[in-house]
């Protein structure tokens, strides 16, 4: 009996913590209207999973932590900045229901990043029974897996944009970076490779080699 209540216990504990869902993050940030109106205050967005909304994308913007909280769905924004990262909403058709990119690079031939939420594989916990004759046995529901889905694009604006792939990823980023030639050089000589992009953009943005896991 005693080892069924710490089951139940445990159990009651852990779908309170995990029925009040993930933590949404906010972030301070500004939202440029279609009519025109700049709102400054806090913004939460989150990358969507694969089909979760029918019609586009949507923020939720709120003046400050005291006030009321509205979506505003994508068709109603021309762009916004969420802490240090600036959006932009795409109407290719390609991206109907994930609009929201990153501008990752503003230059002549731009670099953008879409993020994607991965779909998690369901997961059964079963604890099992007592013993004796007298046996209870609970499934637990979750999932693991899951985190989010980095894609690069690049192009002369956000309406115009090819997939950044592979065996283009020397041509393509020599070109966006041939502002700074030291970084085109390390592009060339495979410092940097595609599966680096976040440290290549560190490195052109402020010119420090970023720590790698082997440095340490």
């Amino acid at each position: 009996m005693r080892k069924i209540t710490l089951i139940l216990f445990i159990l009651a504990g852990w779908l309170t913590a995990n029925g009040q869902g993930p933590q949404r993050k906010w972030f301070e940030g500004t939202v440029y209207h279609t009519s025109g109106e700049i709102f400054d205050g806090l913004i939460s967005w989150q990358p969507p999973h694969k089909g979760e909304y029918a019609d586009g994308d949507q923020i939720l913007y709120t003046a400050n932590e005291h006030s009321e909280v509205f979506p505003i769905p994508y068709y109603k924004i021309k762009s916004f900045v969420m802490g240090a990262d600036s959006f932009v909403v795409s109407h290719n058709v390609l991206f109907k229901n994930n609009p929201f990119m990153i501008v990752s690079l503003d230059n002549p031939t731009k670099l953008f990043t879409l993020k994607t939420a991965k779909n998690g594989f369901p997961l059964i916990l079963n604890t099992g029974g007592g013993g004796g004759n007298f046996g209870v046995g609970v499934g637990i529901a979750t999932t693991v897996g899951g985190g989010t889905r980095t894609t690069y694009y690049y192009g002369t604006n956000k309406d115009n944009v090819a997939k950044l792939e592979k065996k283009q990823f020397i041509e393509v980023m020599s070109n966006i970076m041939a502002d700074k030639p030291d970084v085109v050089a390390k592009i060339k000589d495979k410092t940097f490779r595609y599966g680096d992009m976040e440290d290549l953009l560190t490195y052109y943005k402020t010119g420090q080699m970023p720590k790698r896991s082997y440095d340490y």
